[in-house]
């Protein structure tokens, strides 16, 4: 099944392949050093996976990752709406890879544990 791109999605990738661009025709213009840089991997959104989820869905952002600050993030979806709050350390793991959970706000009775990677 093909994955949908909502609005969001598409920005982040539109200014990622701008931001790209840009950097491979500065490196193009370099001088001096005939060793070439090492490319820094390129944030991408991600969504967390939601324990006993029934219709939420929750994403930290590129440019979340990229700022490397805490954040408070809210589901969407549902019936109703949880809030999640990273930590900046939880930021900066989440975008190296390193596997983050953390739980939610109670609404109606109930929270989720929301992982990332």
């Amino acid at each position: 099944m093909a994955e949908t791109m909502d609005r969001r999605k598409f920005l982040s990738f539109a200014a990622t392949s701008v931001a790209l661009g840009a950097l491979m025709a500065l490196q193009g213009c370099s001088s001096g050093s005939s060793t070439p840089a090492t490319p820094t991997p390129t944030a991408t959104d991600k969504s967390g996976s939601i324990s006993s989820n029934h219709g939420h869905s929750i994403t930290l952002t590129a440019a979340q990752q990229q700022a490397g600050a805490a954040v408070t993030l809210v589901t969407s979806g549902g019936t109703h709406k949880h809030t999640l709050s990273l930590t900046a350390e939880n930021v900066v793991a989440a975008a190296a890879g390193t596997k983050v959970s953390k739980e939610t706000s109670t609404t109606n009775g109930h929270s989720h544990t929301v992982t990332f990677n």
